[in-house]
């Protein structure tokens, strides 16, 4: 029969809480940075055009605005962006042909 003579000491749990403390800090400066960004680069009238005309990338965004990842917040940011490129791009077709 085995005896413990010492009581372990736990590890993993503070840390753990710790590392998931700060990765949330940093994801949360990451979407405050990238909010920055959309709203400089944000054209009017393209979430109505990408709720319309683009139901799949708007798609992908809702399920991309619900994960808490980094991964996922580098993929928002991406589409959105080429969302925004596609809006421009629709714009554009409409002036010409005016």
């Amino acid at each position: 029969m085995l005896a413990l003579l010492e009581r372990p000491t736990p590890r993993g749990r503070w840390d753990d809480r710790k590392e998931k403390e700060k990765d949330a800090a940093d994801l949360e400066g990451l979407i405050s940075a990238m909010g920055k960004r959309l709203q400089g680069e944000y054209i009017e009238g393209a979430i109505p055009y990408l709720r319309k005309h683009e139901p799949e990338l708007w798609a992908k965004l809702e399920v991309l605005d619900r994960e808490q990842s980094i991964e996922a917040l580098l993929e928002y940011e991406r589409l959105f962006f080429d969302g925004l490129h596609r809006y421009i791009t629709f714009m554009d077709g409409k002036r010409k042909a005016a």
